[in-house]
């Protein structure tokens, strides 16, 4: 039960990482639902920097899972 956790934990890790790589860059960023019910933060969600900032929190994800994939085959004490 324990490895089923944590591979569900390294797919939720990747999938939301490569999302949050990838979203800010396509044109259903510019046109979703947080944009067109409050205007007034518009301007920031389309500044390149708060992209790149959400991207960098995709890489950080991506990494997260990475390294969590090469230490599930490790058998660990938890002692």
């Amino acid at each position: 039960m324990n490895k089923l956790i944590r591979v569900l934990y390294i797919l939720f890790c990747l999938q939301g990482g490569i999302f949050l790589l990838v979203f800010p860059w396509l044109r259903l960023w510019e046109s979703h639902t947080l944009l067109v019910q409050y205007p007034v933060v518009r301007p920031l969600m389309m500044n390149n920097f708060f992209r790149g900032a959400v991207s960098g929190l995709g890489i950080v994800n991506v990494v997260i899972g990475s390294i969590e994939v090469m230490n599930l085959g490790r058998k660990r004490d938890l002692k």
